[in-house]
């Protein structure tokens, strides 16, 4: 999530008989009334079976279909440290405490620094989705130096959501993280590798860059459920990749942003991660924000704003374009 500070500080989802459909939503709702005087509302369980499709794969619908296979549990490689890292740093700008267990992790990183640029929502309280199509890479560069990551790009809703969708460079390999913000100790919850398969089946061209595309909505009102869904490319379906509900630590802030987590090279004055990513590319198109059953551009009108470009530790070395709120896009020269 976004931090403002360059330097970390030790602060730190039933059909029954008489269902009707309302208009635009694909929300069926019981013994409704749906003639034009009546207001109708939806259903607390969203019965949906299709999503709309990324702006990539064409107009209209498609179903949802199989699940993102991927690591759980003990399973998942996602260090510790970087995982206390993140969720410290998280909460601090959420304005809440990090578990004690983190202390030692945000006292370790004190100095890493944590720039963030591109579109944040801070006032979007009502949303029930978000989704964007992100660009990922994987071979020469994929990876990070120790202890640096670089969430690039990383999607959370607005409105206490409880899921975040997160490209993750690290020092071990390329992976998209499920993490988990309505549990008491906030983490990955699933991830899957950036490699051959995943670019053959979640990705497709956009702008000369293989990029997946994403959905996170809600799905169930009454216990704040939340569903990642990943485009299939391949399929030409909607696969399930993490499901949560509960009480979102973050509130109402959401974003899609660039965000490394970097230390120096003191003989450059630069990141690390801006030599080893020599020539790569990160970019988000087609942000939107789920507002009245409709999914809608970020823009101000819906509570979006630019996230305050900062020094991203690479100096002229990269370059920033954002010419909008529903994309950007960094180039490492």
């Amino acid at each position: 999530m976004p931090y403002t500070l360059r330097r970390l500080t030790p602060r730190l989802i039933a059909i029954a008989t008489g269902l009707a459909v309302v208009a635009g939503t694909g929300y069926a709702v019981a013994n409704a009334d749906t003639g034009p005087s009546k207001q109708v509302a939806a259903p607390s369980v969203d019965t949906r079976t299709t999503l709309p499709k990324p702006a990539a794969a064409g107009p209209g619908d498609a179903p949802i279909g199989g699940e993102v296979p991927g690591r759980t549990g003990s399973a998942i490689r996602a260090t510790a440290g970087a995982q206390a890292a993140h969720r410290a740093r998280s909460l601090a700008r959420a304005g809440k405490s990090a578990p004690d267990a983190d202390a030692s992790a945000s006292a370790a990183a004190a100095a890493q620094e944590h720039p963030a640029a591109g579109t944040y929502f801070t006032k979007l309280a009502t949303s029930t989705g978000i989704r964007a199509t992100h660009s990922v890479f994987y071979g020469s560069g994929d990876t990070t130096r120790t202890g640096d990551v670089v969430y690039a790009p990383t999607l959370m809703p607005p409105s206490s959501a409880c899921i975040e969708i997160t490209t993750a460079y690290t020092w071990d390999a390329p992976v998209v993280w499920a993490w988990d913000w309505c549990s008491s100790n906030s983490g990955v919850a699933k991830e899957i590798p950036i490699n051959a398969t995943f670019v053959r089946t979640y990705t497709t061209q956009v702008n000369g860059l293989p990029a997946y595309s994403v959905i996170i909505q809600k799905t169930n009102t009454a216990n704040n459920t939340w569903t990642a869904y990943l485009y299939n490319y391949a399929r030409g379906a909607w696969d399930t990749f993490w499901t949560k509900s509960g009480t979102s630590q973050i509130g109402v802030r959401g974003w899609d942003v660039f965000e490394p987590y970097l230390t120096r090279n003191p003989s450059t004055g630069l990141g690390y991660y801006c030599a080893t990513m020599k020539g790569r590319a990160f970019e988000t198109t087609g942000i939107q924000v789920r507002v009245n059953g409709v999914y809608t551009n970020a823009s101000s009108t819906v509570g979006a704003s630019y996230y305050p470009t900062m020094d991203l530790g690479c100096g002229s070395r990269l370059k920033w374009t954002q010419t909008n709120l529903t994309s950007w896009r960094a180039t490492i020269s």
